[in-house]
């Protein structure tokens, strides 16, 4: 029983010392749109990009395009208000775009790295895949 009121005062002080998103900021002036499964498929050139999106307006949608171009132009997620480009990272191989379209001339826009790890791809000595090796989160807003 220690133990557990123990555990429990200790997560409750890493909770309260956590940092959090400043409190200054309007919670409905962003979007936290999460990245999984990232692919590149590159042979003299992007041949393929897809992953799976998740924002506020639906989970796990499917974001691909063929020759895409690198970088690439601003690409439809489906049937979707949410786009993308493919562009080079800051400290990655890959980032990406996010745009999230809310009415008119108005939407929310942000990019981050996604850390991927390249390898054969079977059609080739040039041909490499390009796969996300960790969870990304990118924050996109109207700022």
């Amino acid at each position: 029983m220690q133990f557990l009121a123990a555990s429990a005062s200790l997560f409750a002080a890493l909770a309260i010392a956590a940092p959090t998103r400043s409190t200054a900021r309007d919670s409905t002036s962003y979007e936290n749109i999460d990245i999984a499964d990232l692919y590149v498929r590159k042979n003299n050139g992007i041949q393929a990009v897809g992953f799976k999106l998740s924002g506020n307006d639906g989970s796990a949608i499917d974001c691909s395009a063929s020759t895409p171009g690198f970088p690439s132009d601003v690409i439809t997620c489906g049937e979707t208000k949410y786009r993308f480009a493919l562009y080079p990272g800051q400290t990655t191989e890959f980032g990406l775009r996010i745009y999230h379209e809310l009415g008119t001339a108005f939407g929310y826009y942000g990019e981050g790295d996604v850390p991927t790890y390249c390898h054969a791809g079977g059609n080739g000595p040039n041909d490499y895949v390009c796969d996300q090796t960790s969870a990304t989160t990118i924050v996109i807003d109207a700022e």
